[in-house]
């Protein structure tokens, strides 16, 4: 059975299969180590086979000296035929990191994990999970390392078939706020101020002397005012014509003033003058993106102000929202939707589609988003940052 090793440190994995067994008969000669390598696995072979997962040991000199069963069926080489082979050259494996890291990992923590891309012996190109862990004998030494990997092909493409659906549904959905927004400007908004219009004449007909009736029209025609103002303001939330006709810094302006406004959250906005524009998609991903942030904000922290800032870097464009609130629990809080049936979870499904990164940092201090989008063309020179309300 395979077991820790007494030798290895706290808190390090390290595969240990001990014992003075026969070593298997098809095993590759010519390891300076082989004769130690053969015994450490030895009677081991019959477990190792039991394994439906492709399982193979490589000696200190990056050659293959055992591979099951599983191996076999996953890959297509049969044993005999890759025994004593780089198994990096025979699967033409693309790696994340250079070797002489991979082996200063393994020397500290004894084990490495990751995603691979191997190339099977029909010529197809399939995903692993990998899992490797230094392979030691009886007295610590070690030997090689032990690789085992599961094929997660099938489930990478559901992943990015997924991936794909949701960001059409990301779009229809942005989509139908900027229709929406449309018809409720063009249509209901006219309307209402066609109502007004109306009530206005009305009231310059109505004498002094019937004062209850003039009275009424100016509280209906108030109301009929606010009702044309919140149509105005709701159609622009759900897509600000700024955002398409001038750009995200002026869209950002607008919306953080009107934020404050509303919420009584006192919102610093630092963004360079000479930002630029961006592609539609990227600058609708940012724009949503600080205004479901500050939506959490105003409905979870209880923080008085808020900070955004972007920045624009080479061929990159960073943003941040920062508050001064009661922070939040990280693996919950990246589930949580708001009323309006996006939150976190839809601001990382934003950056996912548009090839970004997302970082959340959470405490008594308050709560710290960042998000880190690729642009194509280069950025402009650095100039003064504009500070909005």
């Amino acid at each position: 059975m395979a077991r820790n090793s007494g030798r290895s440190s706290p808190g390090r994995q390290t595969l240990h299969l001990s014992g003075g067994d026969q070593a298997p008969s098809n095993s590759a000669p010519g390891s300076p180590q082989l004769s130690s390598m053969e015994q450490s696995i030895g009677q081991k072979t019959e477990l190792l086979e039991l394994s439906r997962e492709a399982i193979f040991v490589v000696d200190n000199s990056g050659k293959i000296v055992f591979w099951n069963r599983g191996a076999e069926q996953l890959y297509g080489w049969k044993r005999d035929e890759v025994l004593g082979k780089s198994p990096a050259e025979l699967l033409h494996t693309e790696l994340p990191r250079s070797m002489p890291q991979i082996e200063n990992i393994l020397r500290r923590e004894s084990h490495w994990d990751c995603e691979l891309r191997h190339t099977t012996r029909q010529g197809n190109v399939i995903t692993v999970a990998s899992r490797w862990a230094l392979w030691r004998d009886s007295t610590g030494q070690v030997l090689g390392r032990f690789q085992l990997d599961t094929d997660i092909t099938k489930r990478k493409q559901v992943e990015q078939e997924l991936r794909v659906l949701s960001g059409r549904l990301l779009s229809l959905r942005d989509e139908e706020r900027r229709r929406f927004a449309r018809d409720l400007h063009d249509s209901v908004g006219q309307l209402l101020a066609g109502a007004s219009m109306n009530l206005s004449l009305v009231q310059k007909k109505i004498s002094e002397a019937n004062p209850d009736c003039l009275k009424l029209l100016n509280e209906g025609n108030t109301l009929l005012d606010e009702a044309l103002r919140e149509i105005r303001t709701l159609s622009y939330l759900l897509h600000p014509p700024l955002l398409d006709e001038v750009g995200l810094l002026s869209a950002l302006r607008w919306y953080v003033a009107g934020f404050s406004e509303r919420s009584q959250i006192k919102v610093e906005l630092e963004v360079p003058e000479n930002l630029g524009r961006f592609r539609r998609e990227l600058e609708l991903a940012l724009f949503r993106i600080v205004q479901e942030s500050l939506t959490n904000v105003h409905r979870h922290s209880s923080s008085s102000t808020a900070k955004i800032t972007v920045t624009r870097l080479p061929n990159q464009v960073r943003l941040k929202v920062e508050d001064q609130g009661k922070g939040m629990t990280l693996p919950l809080a990246v589930h949580e939707q708001n009323s309006s049936g996006v939150g976190i979870s839809g601001i990382r499904e934003r950056v996912r589609q548009l090839g970004g990164q997302m970082q959340i940092r959470s405490g008594n201090w308050g709560t710290a988003l960042e998000v880190l989008f690729p642009v194509e063309e280069s950025a402009p020179s650095q100039g003064v940052s504009a500070a909005g309300q």
